[in-house]
């Protein structure tokens, strides 16, 4: 039996415990602050395009120029130059763009100039019958540069030109062409490691791999190091598989090959990254260091297409998306490091009578609020409603219920240049700063949209994970520091198949971010308006950069702070003054710059262990 005394004292925990639980919920309701955004700042109190680096080349390669020169062989307009040309711009150098090897030769005439750091030679543009080209190319590495071939000349110039075979290293031969059942990315490469892109089950072979599987067969010789292989059918010493990018030391110099397109889209960024990240003691450069979540099209406001979601949930869409689409996000959002990003479709269909609800905009905007999420508008609707129309609406709807929230960001979805600009104007996209992107393929995934308005691209669809999407994301967090992922969970709300229901949508969007974002959580999460932040200060960002015994130090040109660097060394850092460091990985960091004059102290005389 409960005496006086002790009813007394549960009562009173009871009620103290009662009342700081009530106590918190009225706190998180005052002080949630999801009425406005942030992020808004007046366009011209933003860093522009003006503002941005850009990389030279106009001018001839210098001896006093202190910026790293690239020299880029080919017509500069196809694939692997666009790659070449955005890698420049990102790491801050000079790259210098000439058709033939003649035309090289011709501008560099009787001047004092100096040589490039490396080469990059894009093969078909190459005339390879021409003579003595083998040698030019050798008397280049023995003056010190470093060539890469962004792509193979044809095996039967390889087999015909001893000259070119020794240069890249080839000893052999095998087969003109092969067919490889997967491909094997060694770590040390590319940050995240190393990686197997290969599975023996068919239904599984079928969904990942899209990797180049068809490829001559070169076996390098022993001044080779090979970063990725083929896997041939049957089994085979490691050192006779099929080398897909490796490196040669030739002479002064070292010379790099990729045998298929890797360098044709944005996977030659981290790839260029990588093999300056070879050729040297160390290499550092500068990052964006902002890893994103974005979730397009939620949250869905209106009570649409009832009819088919009631059948299949027996729940409204507005309560799908709150009781089951909205938990799981949570739930997968809390078990990474990435930002959280909702992009909101007020209504999908802009010709039915469901309008959106008013109660259901303030439940999520504070639901976001709570997950430190950002809330940003979507460009899409199921309707043939016009952009224009659309918007007006989305407007109208804002200005009635949430008057004070104006919109920083903007997910485009497969709106075209033209349109995403004739837009960009509309008065609910008036702190407009940044706009997110579906991947088209393009190398220059982040920049600017307009003079005050940044763009960048969501580089993978989250609900599945291709081999060559894994190798995108390895390659771009390597040259970048950068992720976008995105959701879309609008597909939800109007299925066309099985692949679209919630539980399939979340669930495989759960599994990739928690088996193939973990290995660069050593990035830092933001919401699409702080990464449009970082993107501006990273754009505008300049530096020199002087080697001194046992440190290097760089000067920064910059307007904003902190700004980010990867320093790749198999050195051990001893301190950094103005700045800070953390460990990314084996023989990787990331460094965070504080001060406009950075310098990294290594320790005397030895390298990292291992």
């Amino acid at each position: 039996m409960v005496s006086r005394r002790n009813y007394l004292a549960i009562t009173i925990v009871m009620f103290v415990v009662f009342f700081m639980f009530q106590f918190t919920n009225v706190v998180l309701e005052s002080w949630n602050g999801y009425e406005r955004n942030s992020h808004v700042r007046g366009r011209t109190e933003l860093l522009s395009e003006s503002s941005s680096y850009k990389a030279g080349g106009d001018e001839t390669l210098a001896a006093s120029s202190s910026r790293e020169n690239i020299v880029y062989i080919g017509a500069g307009d196809e694939k692997t130059g666009e790659a070449v040309k955005a890698w420049s711009v990102y790491t801050k150098r000079n790259v210098k763009i000439y058709e033939t090897l003649a035309q090289y030769e011709d501008t560099k005439g009787g001047q004092k100039t100096e040589n490039p750091k490396l080469m990059v030679i894009n093969s078909p543009d190459i005339d390879w019958e021409q003579e003595e080209l083998g040698e030019q190319l050798k008397s280049y590495a023995e003056e010190g540069i470093h060539l890469v071939f962004a792509n193979l000349p044809e095996v039967k110039v390889i087999r015909e030109n001893r000259d070119i075979a020794e240069l890249l290293g080839i000893e052999k031969i095998e087969e003109d062409k092969t067919e490889v059942k997967g491909v094997h990315l060694y770590g040390g490469f590319f940050l995240g490691g190393e990686a197997v892109y290969m599975t023996e089950d068919e239904e599984d072979n079928e969904r990942l791999q899209d990797m180049e599987l068809t490829m001559p067969w070169y076996i390098t010789g022993p001044d080779a190091d090979v970063y990725m292989r083929g896997l041939p059918e049957e089994e085979t010493e490691e050192e006779e598989r099929p080398a897909v990018i490796w490196r040669n030391h030739f002479r002064q110099a070292y010379v790099f090959a990729v045998n298929g397109s890797y360098m044709e889209d944005v996977t030659g960024l981290g790839i260029l990254s990588a093999i300056t990240a070879k050729t040297d003691d160390y290499e550092i450069y500068p990052v964006v260091n902002a890893q994103n979540m974005v979730v397009a099209n939620y949250p869905g406001l209106a009570s649409e297409n009832d009819e088919e979601i009631m059948n299949r949930y027996g729940q409204s869409m507005k309560e799908v998306f709150q009781n089951i689409a909205w938990p799981a996000v949570v739930s997968v959002y809390r078990q990474n490091s990435l930002g959280l990003s909702c992009m909101m479709a007020p209504q999908f269909d802009y010709k039915d009578n469901n309008e959106p609800d008013a109660g259901a905009l303030e439940y999520n905007m504070k639901r976001l609020k709570e997950q430190s999420a950002e809330a940003g508008l979507s460009a899409e609707s199921v309707s043939d409603t016009s952009l224009r129309r659309k918007l007006r609406r989305d407007e109208d709807f804002m200005e009635e219920t949430l008057p004070d929230y104006k919109f920083t960001s903007f997910y485009t979805g497969g709106l075209s240049d033209e349109e995403i600009e004739a837009v960009l104007e509309e008065d609910i996209l008036e702190f407009l700063r940044t706009v997110v992107k579906d991947y088209g393929g393009e190398p220059d995934i982040i920049g600017y949209q307009s003079e005050h308005v940044t763009r960048q691209s969501a580089l993978s669809d989250g609900t599945k994970h291709t081999y060559r999407d894994d190798f995108r994301l390895r390659s771009v967090e390597t040259a970048l520091g950068y992720s976008n992922v995105l959701l879309d969970i609008g597909r939800a709300a109007y299925p066309e198949t099985q692949e679209d229901a919630v539980e399939k949508l979340v669930s495989d969007f759960g599994w990739n971010i928690r088996n193939h974002w973990k290995v660069f959580k050593g990035f830092e999460g933001t919401t699409v308006s702080e990464c449009d932040q970082r993107i501006r200060d990273f754009l505008a960002l300049d530096y020199t950069e002087e080697t001194e015994e046992d440190a290097v130090c760089l000067k920064l040109d910059t307007e904003g702070m902190p700004v980010w660097f990867v320093l790749r060394t198999d050195r051990e850092i001893e301190n950094i003054e103005g700045g800070t460091w953390s460990v990314l990985e084996e023989g990787a960091y990331l460094i965070e710059a504080g001060e406009e004059n950075l310098t990294v102290k290594f320790k005397q005389g030895a390298e990292r262990e291992g």
